[in-house]
């Protein structure tokens, strides 16, 4: 039996000791990638590093001390400033200055920034330049002035001092973000290792499968998390890789527009802290609310040619009449011609075949007001003349605008930059007149857009003549149907209204029963198919979004019913107004899209636009002599005195009061919701609160507070947004009461 044993025993023995091995093995691979992931985090915290950007910004503010200095010095001299207040500033700008420089020779950086060239020498030549200068500031300071002589001399030493200044600060960029590179290169190598590891550690664990079977579950999830924690690392790295790209790419081109007003807001802000003054503290506010105004035009030019670049510009084509569109523009830009005492003038055909085409007038108006703006600031006490003129030609009628100024104008090479984004004829146009250079492009491809060309004649010093044609397509005959449309008796429908937001639902409601309109009310989704399935509607308005089944769910749902209510006519009524979200809507079966908030005017045409028969019986609305008149989609949708009168005018004073009462009750309910929210990873809850509030205050006319919710439904949420949107909730309370 002894005999017998040992065998069994060697087995035994053999397979604890493969075993110890294995999982000796399994430990070190752990150990391993340990060590990896800790070798990750290091170099994350090395890129997290702020020597090197200490050692730029300092760089960065010499060049800034460098240029103010030139500029103080440079408009005393241009404008024969012999003042105190000036020789008092420019020894001030040079005190700074020479401060700037201490600080970097006292920084404790590598001098090569990550680099192959050593920038000591080049500091060295900078800091002896300023020394260079300290007696004529020495002077200034011991006498109260000195010569101009010498003030002439400071201004020619610093121009080679601020290109000095400005190759070490380019130098020192480069190379950090060099460094930056070659860190993220290091980065993926170590991911690449920890990759290789976790696949060794799982080879591992299916030879320890035979002999730990027990054992193995817990494993495989240790493998498994570890190769979810590589994809993660991966997936964090591609994301932040793609957007370093973009921040580059943006930066390089809007830095300097977007530093200008920023720095005239600091700069202001900084003056409004040292001086409180209650004369000093207004003009701060005017530079500050010009220059933030200034930050918004740069922005929005961005954001309209992102949407250009990636084919998203709308061009929503409707009747347009030209001459409202351009004396909106003049009247919009007179206030800044006069600014510059410019005289603004329009001249419009005297009988025009075509005063209404089909256009884009939101698209259209965008066009003019560049030019137009452009004229105005590239212009001093001149003239600025809007022309249009109506042009017969093979090809049908066309339209032409012309802008002629008799500002700076434009040499041959400058003109052939134009219509170029984030190109001006020349730097000085940037840094006298400023912009980003993007406004004439935007316009090139709106015009384009709309089947036109566009051109531009200049002499330099003589003014400039910018000029854009469209195709003019006449809408007598719509126009003539349209305006009699409130005359014409509307057919009497039984509509079938899906809605969530209790607001929405009253303000459509109250709209459609003023039309003479039967109205049913479905909650949500499912609501709406259980109604639609059981009773033949004649329309079916639809709210995309919605708790549980939304309206695309629910429309595909109802087109799936069998007999001929599954051929209600179904209307997107919603709140997202985007292309995508209208292409979803007809994919789903819906037959058109309607985006609010809703007005009297849009109802009654969405009525009239629907394929019904004709033996619908017919009610007779009488307009009344209160109800406000139907201008623009952007007067409906961002004026509360406007929608108060229609609303008013189909639900009575106590209806539209009961209304608002009821929005003010939604909203605090909604907010309450979001402070619960501010820390749940759960966006779509958060984004349908957001879409419910914006739908809301759409409805009666509170577009400021429709226009933050929006905003706050593409960033994530936080306690101090919820506060901004409560704040504001209770200012349209007061205004409303008020």
């Amino acid at each position: 039996m002894t005999t017998g044993a040992r065998p069994g025993s060697e087995v035994i023995r053999r397979v604890s000791k493969a075993t110890a091995l294995l999982q000796m093995f399994a430990a070190t691979l752990l150990l391993g990638l340990a060590i990896i992931f800790v070798l990750i985090i290091n170099r994350y915290s090395t890129l997290q590093d702020g020597i090197r950007e200490n050692a730029l910004w300092s760089l960065y503010q010499l060049d800034r001390e460098v240029r103010k200095l030139h500029e103080v010095v440079h408009i005393a001299l241009v404008e024969g400033d012999e003042t105190s207040d000036m020789w008092q500033s420019a020894s001030q700008r040079y005190d700074i200055l020479y401060s700037r420089m201490s600080i970097l020779e006292e920084g404790k950086f590598d001098r090569k920034l990550g680099g192959d060239e050593d920038t000591g020498p080049v500091l060295a030549q900078i800091h002896a330049a300023i020394l260079s200068l300290e007696p004529i500031f020495d002077e200034i300071n011991k006498n109260g002035r000195t010569s101009i002589e010498a003030l002439r001399g400071v201004d020619i030493a610093l121009d080679p001092l601020m290109q000095e200044t400005e190759s070490i600060l380019v130098y020192a960029n480069t190379a950090v973000s060099a460094d930056r590179a070659e860190a993220r290169n290091a980065l993926l190598t170590l991911q690449f290792k920890s990759g290789a590891l976790v696949l060794l550690l799982v080879a591992s664990v299916g030879g320890l499968i035979f002999l730990l079977r027990r054992q193995l579950r817990s494993v495989r999830a240790a493998g498994l998390t570890f190769e979810h924690m590589a994809r993660d690392l991966n997936r964090s790295y591609l994301a932040a890789e793609a957007g370093n790209r973009a921040k580059s790419r943006f930066m390089a081109t809007m830095g300097h527009e977007i530093r200008t007003p920023l720095n005239a807001i600091l700069g202001t802000v900084e003056l409004m802290q040292l001086d409180k003054s209650p004369t000093k503290i207004d003009a701060g506010l005017g530079t500050i609310s010009r220059s933030g105004a200034a930050l918004l035009e740069i922005l929005n030019q961005v954001l309209d040619f992102a949407k250009s670049e990636d084919g998203k510009m709308t061009i929503d084509i409707k009747p347009t009449n030209v001459s409202e569109v351009v004396h909106a523009v003049i009247e919009m830009m007179r206030d800044r011609a006069v600014e510059n005492r410019n005289r603004l003038s329009l001249e419009l055909p005297g009988a025009a075949r075509l005063p209404v085409i089909s256009c884009d007038p939101t698209r259209l108006k965008q066009v003019l007001l560049n030019l137009v703006s452009n004229a105005v600031k590239f212009t001093a006490d001149g003239t600025v003349e809007v022309k249009v003129s109506e042009r017969l030609q093979l090809g049908g009628s066309r339209l032409r605008f012309e802008v002629t100024d008799t500002g700076i104008g434009i040499d041959p090479e400058g003109i052939e930059k134009l219509y170029r984004p984030f190109s001006q004829v020349d730097a000085s146009i940037g840094r006298e007149y400023g912009g980003t250079g993007l406004g004439l492009a935007i316009s090139k491809d709106i015009v384009e857009r709309l089947g036109g060309t566009v051109g531009v004649t200049s002499r330099k010093g003589e003014g400039s003549t910018f000029w854009f044609e469209l195709p003019a397509v006449a809408v007598e005959a719509h126009q003539i149907a349209t305006a009699g449309a409130e005359e014409r008796p509307l057919p009497s429908l039984r509509v079938l209204l899906v809605e969530d937001n209790r607001v929405n639902q009253q303000v459509a409601v109250g709209l459609l029963t003023h039309l003479g309109q039967v109205v049913d009310v479905a909650n949500d989704g499912r609501e709406a198919v259980c109604a639609a399935g059981a009773r033949d509607y004649d329309v079916i308005l639809m709210d995309m979004q919605m708790p549980g089944m939304d309206g695309i769910e629910a429309a595909e749902h109802i087109r799936a019913l069998e007999g001929p209510r599954s051929k209600v006519p179904i209307i997107a009524l919603t709140a997202n107004a985007s292309e995508e979200d209208r292409a979803r809507c007809l994919a789903a079966g819906m037959n058109g899209f309607q985006s609010k908030p809703v007005s009297m005017q849009k109802l009654r045409e969405l009525i009239f636009s629907l394929d019904l028969p004709d033996t619908l019986p017919v009610v007779q609305v009488v307009k009344e002599a209160s109800a406000p008149p139907v201008e623009s989609e952007e007067n409906q949708k961002c004026d509360f005195d406007l929608r108060r009168e229609e609303m008013v005018a189909a639900l009575g004073e106590d209806g539209f009061a009961d209304l608002v009462e009821s929005f003010f009750v939604d909203a605090a309910s909604i907010t309450r919701e979001l402070y619960h929210n501010v820390e749940s990873p759960d966006r779509t809850s958060t984004d349908r609160l957001l879409h419910t509030l914006k739908g809301a205050a759409a409805s009666i006319g509170l577009c400021k507070l429709a226009d933050t919710c929006q905003q706050r439904r593409n960033v994530i949420l936080t306690r101090d947004a919820v506060n901004e949107l409560e704040t504001l909730i209770d200012d349209c309370r007061r205004r409303i009461a008020a």
